[in-house]
């Protein structure tokens, strides 16, 4: 089973517009980043530039039904 940890990475003080950062790893391998700010949540895997961004209320329709949401993805890929 792979053992995961992160590392977050805080303001000092509170500032405006200033995202909170997550790095993700599994055993040894990072995963990726989560940024978070006020207006979304942006996940950039390990290796990547672009950022794959996503509304809270985006995120909140998919933690609260996933299997409608995926359906709606899988719709809109064309599947």
């Amino acid at each position: 089973m792979p053992r995961h940890h992160i590392e977050i990475s805080l303001p000092t003080k509170p500032l405006k517009n200033v995202d909170t950062t997550i790095a993700v790893w599994s055993d040894d391998e990072k995963l990726g980043e989560m940024r978070i700010s006020r207006g979304s949540l942006d996940w950039i895997p390990s290796g990547a530039q672009n950022p794959r961004r996503i509304t809270w209320e985006n995120l909140a329709y998919l933690l609260n039904d996933p299997d409608r949401a995926l359906r709606a993805l899988r719709r809109a890929d064309g599947e």
